[in-house]
């Protein structure tokens, strides 16, 4: 049988939502959702006023990046993923101070693997990591570690570096920025999230939250989002106990 492709990547690691993560895809069809990507690649190089766009260029070259798409690209991107059959996971961390993310990243990519290795026990499993310098040197041992702490025989496992005809990579760098981004405004409503639903960054994340096993709070130890219970079904301060530092309420309390 075929190894199930499980696709990972890390992502906000600065700018506005730093909340450093690491997460996996695991798509039922790799092959098919490729050729959806592919095919909005050229959909969009097609169109004159995509063409106009900044970064336009790029598209065809790397493929689909949040960090570097324009907006045209990322809002038919984001379109396209509720469409695509693929189950997601990641651990963030909410609060990192000083700490260099990257300190970090290695305990989350383990812990995303190890849950992966339990849900799919049994499975033949190819994983494929998005590129970085920083880190994958520890990819394999990354695997090797979650397969260990599983009692996983390693004989059922691969690991390789992806390329950009990894189109799938796209989905997991697209999971993370999004979930990021309704972490920041689930936290601002902090006591109150009865606004978070009007909020577009969740509204983004509420389109792809049915395909998340998990979205967990490494710091916190909880989960904030998984197929029982949406984000917007608890609070922030009910899942820390803490205020944020923009709650309203917290001066009454």
């Amino acid at each position: 049988m075929k190894p199930l492709e499980v696709f990972l990547d890390e992502g906000a690691l600065d700018g506005d939502a730093r909340f450093p993560s690491a997460g996996a895809v695991i798509v039922g069809d790799a092959a098919d959702a490729s050729e959806q990507i592919e095919e909005l690649m050229l959909e969009l190089s097609l169109q004159p006023d995509f063409r106009l766009e900044p970064k336009a260029d790029k598209l065809e070259r790397v493929g689909f990046h949040h960090v570097e798409d324009n907006v045209l690209a990322k809002s038919r991107f984001k379109s396209l993923l509720p469409r695509l059959d693929f189950d997601w996971l990641s651990s963030a961390n909410l609060h990192v101070g000083d700490e260099d993310p990257y300190d970090l990243l290695p305990v989350q990519f383990e812990w995303v693997v190890r849950r992966t290795l339990q849900k799919y026990r049994g499975r033949n499993l190819h994983f494929i990591f998005e590129q970085n310098q920083r880190m994958q040197a520890q990819f394999a041992g990354i695997v090797e570690a979650a397969a260990a702490a599983t009692g996983t025989t390693s004989d059922s496992l691969s690991t390789s570096i992806g390329t950009k005809n990894d189109r799938a990579l796209a989905i997991a760098d697209y999971c993370i920025a999004i979930s990021t981004q309704a972490i920041k405004v689930w936290m601002e409503q902090c006591c109150d999230n009865l606004r978070l639903g009007k909020d577009y960054r969740y509204r983004d994340f509420a389109a792809i939250e049915p395909s998340c096993s998990t979205l967990f709070a490494a710091d916190l130890r909880r989960s904030v989002s998984n197929r029982a219970a949406r984000m917007i079904d608890h609070t922030y301060f009910d899942v820390s106990g803490l205020h944020s530092a923009s709650c309203t309420k917290a001066a009454s309390t």
